[in-house]
């Protein structure tokens, strides 16, 4: 009986380690990927060269970039609202589960909220800065 239970489970477990392993490679490809394209040479490179930035980031003509910084306010929205209602569901259930999505939910929008910040910036501004200068930098431009 509990051979059948144990071959039923294993038959369909198998494909998801699978699906997990090959997630897994692919990952790491594209890590390694952003890592090999993370010279300080090329760094500099894009702060030299607007345009290259541009291309990188899929923009063809440096016409286009009020639209962008447009759409990627938009992105804002996607970000904040499930951070609200996550935030909201806790304040009314006050469990320790709704308090710990809430920290698994805001954490990964918080990220987006930054990288989206970084990228306006840079196109508002038309000129490259790495995410961590800008991150270390953002405290003083907001203050000053």
């Amino acid at each position: 009986m509990f051979k059948g239970i144990k071959k039923s489970l294993t038959t369909r477990v198998a494909p998801t380690g699978e699906h997990l392993a090959g997630l897994r490679g692919i990952l790491r490809s594209r890590l390694g990927l952003f890592k090999n394209n993370r010279s300080t040479a090329q760094q500099h490179e894009l702060t030299e060269d607007f345009i290259r930035v541009l291309a990188a980031w899929g923009i063809d003509d440096p016409e286009e970039i009020p639209g962008v910084i447009r759409v990627l306010r938009l992105r804002y929205l996607v970000f904040i609202l499930p951070i609200f209602v996550c935030g909201i569901t806790a304040a009314v259930m006050q469990h320790f589960i709704a308090y710990l999505t809430l920290a698994f939910i805001s954490t990964p929008c918080l990220l987006g909220i930054l990288t989206t910040s970084w990228r306006v910036s840079v196109l508002a501004n038309r000129r490259f800065s790495p995410f961590w200068r800008w991150l270390l930098h953002m405290p003083f431009q907001i203050f000053s």
